[in-house]
């Protein structure tokens, strides 16, 4: 990592699942190695990058990848590095070991480790030609089903060229980061996550044809629910939920933001793949 080291006195925030026992015994213990090395530890209730006050110099993510799904936008839209520490149960996201916290600080704030820029998608809910709401999300957004069990059916247009309507249990857009999340689990390529793309994966279609799609990243990929038992939903990383409406449209591009991801090494994203994959085994 070529930045410069971190200098005492910054602000370092510090984000733990408050669910999840370790993590806040984690936090007060890293609260205090912090101080005596005389930085400023800024819980989340203190640390939001949107506040007043200059953002924090450095991010601690304590939990697994929900909790670094949660809080991934925001430190995305302030440009704040993240150190995030696996203390879930298979961690993608969160690469540093609960064991290797301090040695990896000790590098990433000395101005060493790597680096590595994650891309996130854009949705934009769309209404009658209006504009509703956006939503940004670093693995992937999800347009499926309600509670019924019968399928949605979502007719995909990429850059304003019609594709074909889909009728399963819904349809998800995914980044290359997420293409280990739930793209993975529905049958959609593993893609490294330093490639420019997006997944367009369909949930359980009833047709054999309907395969997963991989566009560049620069594409505007829009789908519209053309017909729906009960209100589908629109999830956001699993984080944020959303009804929708016959006619309704999501337009998904490659968000302008972007989550820089530190630590003091990186183990390799293929060996990453073979230990929490079990490929080989």
């Amino acid at each position: 990592m070529s930045d410069m080291a971190i200098s005492a006195g910054a602000g370092i925030a510090i984000y733990a699942n408050p669910h999840h026992g370790q993590a806040a015994r984690v936090r007060e213990e890293l609260c205090a190695w912090l101080r005596e090395r005389g930085f400023q530890p800024l819980l989340e209730s203190q640390s939001a990058p949107s506040g007043p006050g200059p953002a924090p110099a450095l991010a601690v993510v304590l939990g697994g990848d929900g909790t670094m799904l949660h809080v991934a936008p925001r430190l995305a839209a302030a440009d704040v590095p993240v150190l995030a520490v696996h203390l879930g149960t298979l961690g993608f996201l969160t690469e540093t070991a609960r064991d290797d916290l301090y040695s990896s600080l000790e590098t990433v704030i000395a101005g060493g480790g790597v680096r590595e820029r994650r891309a996130l998608v854009r949705a934009q809910l769309e209404r009658g030609g209006e504009r509703l709401a956006s939503f940004d999300a670093l693995n992937e957004v999800v347009v499926c089903k309600a509670g019924l069990a019968r399928p949605v059916q979502l007719e995909l247009t990429i850059d304003e060229e019609p594709v074909g309507v889909y009728r399963a249990d819904g349809v998800l857009v995914a980044t290359s980061t997420g293409s280990t999340a739930y793209s993975f689990s529905a049958g959609g390529p593993v893609v490294h996550p330093g490639l420019d793309a997006l997944l367009i994966t369909p949930i359980c279609p009833h047709g054999l044809s309907q395969r997963p799609l991989v566009v560049r990243d620069g594409s505007q990929v829009v789908l519209q629910v053309r017909a729906a038992a009960e209100a589908p939903m629109l999830t956001i990383d699993g984080q944020h939920g959303e009804r929708l409406q016959i006619g309704d449209r999501i337009r998904c591009t490659r968000s302008p933001l972007a989550l820089t991801l530190v630590a003091a090494r990186g183990p390799g994203y293929f060996q990453s793949l073979r230990a929490k994959l079990h490929w080989g085994a």
